[in-house]
Formats: C-alpha cells, sequence, structure tokens
C-alpha cells in the first residue's frame, strides 16, 4: 500500500493544502503519513476528506498500488490527461487481466470484462471482476457448445 505522503506528494499537494482540501486537521495528516495513525483506522468522515481531495476512492486510497505512482503518471495526472482514478482504474484492469483465466486472450478477455457495469468495476476486488470476467466467458463457451 502507498502511503498518504507518497500519494500527497504524487498529486502534488502540501500537508496543509491536503488538510485543508480534506476539511481535517493538519497534525492529523502528519500523524497518517509518519506512520503514527494507521489509514485503516481513519475515521469515515477523514477518509472521505482525504479520498476527495486526493481525487480517488477511499477503497483507492487504502488498496492503491505504490508501482503506478511514477514521473510519467505523476505528469498526467498534473496535466489533466488522466485523474488519480483513472489511473487506479487502468492498474486494476491490468491486475483482472492477470487474474483472469482468459487474460492472455485480449479481445475475448476485453469483450467480458466490458460487459460488467462500471460502478461495479469500481466496487469489486480484481479477483472478483477476474472471476465475473471468467463466468461470463464459461457461459458463453456453454452456451455454444449446446
Amino acid at each position: 500500500m502507498a502511503g498518504l505522503k507518497e500519494l500527497r506528494k504524487f498529486i502534488g499537494f502540501t500537508q496543509n493544502e491536503l488538510a485543508e482540501k480534506a476539511g481535517v486537521n493538519i497534525r492529523q495528516i502528519q500523524k497518517y503519513e509518519s506512520g503514527e495513525y494507521g489509514l485503516e483506522n481513519m475515521t469515515t468522515k477523514t477518509a472521505q476528506g482525504i479520498s476527495n481531495a486526493l481525487g480517488c476512492t477511499v477503497d483507492d486510497l487504502l488498496t492503491i498500488n505504490p508501482g503506478i505512482l511514477t514521473r510519467e503518471a505523476q505528469e498526467s495526472v498534473q496535466n489533466g490527461d488522466l485523474t488519480l482514478s483513472d489511473l487506479i482504474a487502468m492498474d486494476k484492469y491490468q491486475k483482472v487481466k492477470h487474474l483472469s483465466k482468459i487474460g492472455s486472450l485480449l479481445d475475448t478477455f476485453s469483450e467480458n470484462y466490458n460487459r460488467i457495469p462500471e460502478r461495479l468495476q469500481a466496487k469489486l476486488s480484481a479477483l472478483d471482476l477476474a472471476d465475473l470476467v471468467d463466468a461470463f466467458y464459461q457461459c458463453y463457451s456453454d452456451g455454444k457448445n449446446n
């Protein structure tokens, strides 16, 4: 899990800017960044405020892959070409493709993945999405064989 400090810096905020945008005391931000408080122990209000300020969901805040926080990605986010949520969704898509039995069948995988409503894509884990993609494919295969 990426730390709050890395996410804040990735977006380009100071601690004070994040605290103001999130509606929390700067001391809270400092305690989360130092590890004195764990992100998983945030109140709902604090987690929602921070995630909104960063432009991601609470789940994204807690599960983001630090490997996606590259300089190239940062430039894309800061230029407005991508949002942090877009970046996280792209990373999740790659995880689902890796976990799916049909992930190596690019067109087939994409066709089945795209059947999943976006609101579910955001809510489900990568493993759950991979299972759903594989189930869609299996349904199609079963129907084709009958």
